[in-house]
């Protein structure tokens, strides 16, 4: 099972070149039910849900090329860092490519691992999407990845998060690519607290992306729910969209539907006034084959 599942990565080209962060394994759409296995250069986070170790992987180095192995389990509650078990694990921040751009990795961080590597097919658009001297805006900006794919194309980019490290994990980033983080805003606090501030100013932004998490706590208490809070998140985004600009929304709450999905970013252009000019539905990359729980939408309004 877990050849096959390396052969059809390899029939996608993956890894190559400019990637070498990617899904090895994908649960059962792999004949591996409960297991996932992402690889960054090759040092495997092995996931599993309600399931010992798979203790078979340890005896599959030669043949599959890993060079450690790390165990994340996704059944705990405080969200505890991997657990280094087998190889040459590193010891501290890594890095990885993906789309000829350098990320850092750190497993000893927590529960995130510093890359959303499901997003990949959206990346690759933004690239292809964003020019010189526009204005981006990356919402829920986790280490910043979206913000350095368009600074990368001569973008100036606004990053907002709930968390300082992260921001300076961001920046970092945005280093390792030659880029100048001088050059680029990074806001620390709430989008939803953000987004007022930045209409009132007149601000204004051609492409943004909103990636929320699908359960989240500020420091004040308040809780966002994404089935509950994305329309009024979309609308506050589209206020400060400039006209013919983009925004691209995601989320990867399982339990949301496409059509429940559609209906609250549409909700959200309704509130602001502004209807909905195209729609450009988005993807999981090959690598992560089986139902496609990421539900992802780029409009123009």
């Amino acid at each position: 099972m877990l050849l096959g599942a390396l052969a059809r990565r390899a029939a996608c080209g993956l890894p190559d070149g400019e990637t070498n962060a990617l899904r090895v394994v994908h649960g059962e759409a792999d004949g591996l039910p409960g297991l996932a296995v992402d690889s960054f250069d090759g040092h495997w986070l092995v996931q599993t849900r309600d399931q010992p170790w798979p203790k078979w992987l340890e005896g599959t180095r030669a043949e599959a090329g890993w060079r450690s192995l790390s165990w994340k389990r996704l059944d705990q509650h405080d969200k505890q860092s991997p657990v280094p078990m087998v190889g040459d694990v590193p010891d501290g921040v890594f890095r990885v490519r993906e789309l000829g751009l350098e990320y850092e990795i750190d497993f000893a961080a927590g529960y995130s691992q510093g890359l959303f590597i499901d997003q990949r097919v959206q990346k690759a658009r933004l690239l292809e999407r964003m020019e010189p001297g526009q204005r981006f805006l990356n919402l829920f900006a986790y280490t910043c990845a979206f913000s350095v794919l368009a600074a990368s194309r001569g973008a100036v980019t606004t990053s907002v998060d709930l968390s300082r490290p992260f921001l300076e994990w961001g920046k970092r980033n945005f280093g390792l690519n030659g880029l100048d983080e001088g050059a680029h805003f990074f806001c620390r606090g709430d989008a939803g607290e953000w987004l007022p501030r930045f209409a009132a100013k007149g601000r204004s932004w051609h492409g943004i992306v909103l990636d929320p998490p699908t359960f989240s706590r500020n420091a004040d208490g308040g809780v966002w729910r994404v089935e509950r809070d994305l329309p009024g998140m979309v609308a506050a985004c589209l206020r400060v969209l400039e006209p013919g600009g983009w925004l691209m929304v995601s989320t990867n709450h399982h339990a949301l539907t496409p059509g429940v999905f559609r209906s609250l970013v549409t909700r959200g252009s309704v509130v602001a006034g502004r209807p909905v000019l195209t729609w450009e539905a988005g993807s999981l990359p090959p690598d992560f084959p089986g139902v496609p729980y990421l539900k992802v939408a780029t409009l123009t309004a």
